[in-house]
């Protein structure tokens, strides 16, 4: 710890207007890495020293390396915000400051780090009492800009300061080479790196000169990464990598126009002068895979001369939405403790972002419920295809099923209890957990909203078991959906989609990958859905028992004799590759419903809830 400074301490707090719980002195603490939320595609994971990951959808959509937890922590050596100050002295001894630097002892001035109860801004902090300053870096997304770094410089002492800054951000990438590349040949990324500077804007635009493949053809990259700046006026940008280190010595950074075959970096240069009590603030954005009218766009913004004031509504707006989706799953509460209520809001939020939210609440889209059922059995899409041109405006989720039954067709019936449109949530993955891939997908091709979820089969129902507290009408979807992925072996597979269900294929040159069969986690699950639907609905449960609407999931997975499971208890499983290759040939034919056992006309083979639940 260092000399003269307190413990570290957490406590509620309010800054700018917001409920945020402050860490003091985090520095004292062992770097920890956190999460940012958004209403948005966009994901952060920054570490409480300031080293972070960044961009759209997923580790492939990166603004900053995507690379693991332990390499985070030393992340802000080299990548990410860096700022330096010089301070106009008297006789021209200028002193110079670097808020939040990278060093390898402690700090000099207290550091204190800030999240708001929302989870989706986090603030460091710097203070330097000795000259009278307070620097803060705030981090917060929204759709229209992306990512947004807005900093706050405060003079808290008694004179006026004159101040030189040079702000910015290193190690920014470009847009459209393959993790894998950056992880196995990161140098060859970079001999394709391009950075080039919007003369209207100051804007950098980071992109690959071509598509990076080893074949003799054309293979442009369309899309690039942007960051641009606003506030910090009249003087240069600059991308090298050396500009700091320029302006560390008192040189002039005179700006580049382009930058080719190396790190991309983001810095700009101003002189400021703060009165007793007065404060600069400014906005650094950043983006990733916009294409060329996407970035005209952007431009046209940033000249702009309201861009400060629209980047605070899209922020504010921003926020609004990530409330009302906690909200929705009654994940608002007022209490004796806030801190209470801060953790019931966090925990509704995390468990959203997992399992998915019903965005429409019992409003069913009939134009989203036909591409479910063409998804998921073309053969039946085709069979239902005028009922479902009737389906209108005003289609519920209990209508629907009213009209399910009154077809008396059980794929209909079935593929209606499976319908969930869930929105907002992923497959669960982050730095810590290399093995995973998270994806977040809130858009479709034509900028709709996407109504989808992925996971694990464990994940998914944790997660809806506090979902289905919220909406209890969709408590008959979430036991279809889960006793339908079961086997007739009672196993599950492993990963559940909106499509339908996913198991692992066994990769011998992968140390990750094997299959394995699972029926640990059923049960517990399985009963507080069935626990709770009486609750709400008194003799759904019983009719459900005797209506054969219910399938099995045929996973080609094939337990070995009794004597073999003996002889070595931990192999029981062979994959059956005939099996797997003929599930593949029935997708093909019909869509996911080829995953299913089908009877020998090629049908749904159904059965009731009873019988499911015996096996």
């Amino acid at each position: 710890m260092s000399p003269n400074r307190g413990s570290d301490v957490g406590m509620l707090t309010e800054l700018d207007g917001e409920a945020y719980y402050r860490i003091e002195n985090v520095d004292d603490l062992p770097p920890f890495l956190m999460s940012i939320a958004s209403d948005a595609d966009l994901w952060m994971f920054v570490t409480s020293r300031g080293g972070l990951t960044a961009g759209r959808i997923g580790a492939a959509g990166a603004l900053f390396p995507y690379e693991t937890e332990d390499k985070l922590y030393d992340g802000h050596f080299h990548t990410g915000p860096r700022t330096i100050i010089r301070v106009a002295g008297a006789a021209g001894r200028d002193s110079v400051w670097e808020p939040l630097g990278a060093c390898a002892g402690p700090v000099d001035f207290p550091r204190n780090l800030y999240k708001n109860v929302l989870g989706n801004r986090v603030v460091h902090e710097e203070v330097a009492s000795a000259i009278g300053l307070r620097f803060r870096s705030r981090w917060a997304a929204c759709d229209e800009f992306g990512w947004v770094r807005t900093c706050t410089l405060i003079n808290e002492g008694d004179s006026p300061v004159s101040l030189s800054i040079l702000d910015g951000l290193r190690n920014i990438l470009p847009w459209g080479a393959a993790l894998s590349i950056y992880q196995t040949s990161s140098s060859l990324v970079d001999a394709y790196k391009r950075v080039d500077r919007d003369p209207h804007t100051g804007m950098g635009i980071y992109s690959l000169s071509s598509k990076i493949v080893d074949r003799p053809e054309a293979a442009e990259e369309l899309r690039a990464n942007v960051v641009w700046c606003a506030g910090l006026d009249g003087g240069a940008t600059a991308f090298s990598g050396d500009t700091p280190d320029v302006f560390l010595r008192g040189g002039s950074v005179s700006g580049d126009d382009i930058l080719t075959g190396r790190r991309g970096n983001y810095f700009r240069t101003a002189d400021l002068n703060l009165q007793p009590g007065s404060s600069a603030t400014w906005h650094m954005g950043c983006d990733a895979g916009l294409d060329h009218a996407a970035i005209a766009s952007l431009r046209g913004m940033i000249e702009d001369h309201r861009i400060v004031s629209r980047i605070t509504e899209a922020l504010e707006r921003a926020g609004d939405n990530l409330e009302r989706n906690v909200a929705s799953a009654d994940g608002l509460q007022m209490t004796a403790a806030p801190i209470t209520d801060g953790h019931h809001f966090a925990n509704t939020l995390f468990n959203n972002m997992r399992g998915g939210i019903f965005a429409g609440g019992y409003a069913i889209d009939p134009l989203d419920f036909a591409s479910f059922l063409a998804s998921r059995n073309s053969r039946v899409a085709r069979r239902l295809q005028s009922v479902c041109e009737r389906l209108g405006e005003g289609l519920d989720v209990a209508s629907l099923l009213e009209i399910a039954e009154e077809s008396k067709d059980a794929d209909f019936i079935r593929l209606a209890h499976e319908y969930l449109p869930l929105y907002y949530g992923r497959r669960h993955g982050d730095p810590s957990r290399p093995w995973n891939r998270f994806s977040i997908r809130l858009k479709n091709a034509d900028g709709s909203r996407a109504l989808r979820y992925e996971g694990n089969w464990r994940d998914i129902f944790q997660n809806w078991e506090a979902l289905s507290l919220s909406f209890p009408d969709y408590l008959p979807h979430m036991i279809a959906k889960f006793v339908n992925a079961s086997t007739v072996d009672g196993f599950n597979p492993y990963r559940l989609t909106r499509e339908g269900i996913d198991w692992e294929v066994n990769d011998p040159e992968d140390p990750w990958s094997y299959i394995g069969y699972w029926g640990d986690h059923q049960i517990i699950y399985l009963l507080k859905f069935l626990e709770a639907l009486p609750r709400y609905a008194p003799g759904e449960l019983e009719k459900l028992l005797e209506q054969e609407i219910f399938s099995y999931a045929d996973v080609p997975y094939r337990i070995k004799p009794y004597d073999d499971i003996v002889a070595d208890p931990h192999d029981t499983i062979v994959f059956d590759d005939d099996l797997a290759a003929a599930v593949e040939e029935r997708v093909a034919s019909i869509g996911a419903d080829g995953k299913l056992v089908l009877s020998r006309d090629g049908s749904v083979y159904h059965v009731n809830l009873f019988e499911k639940l015996l096996v």
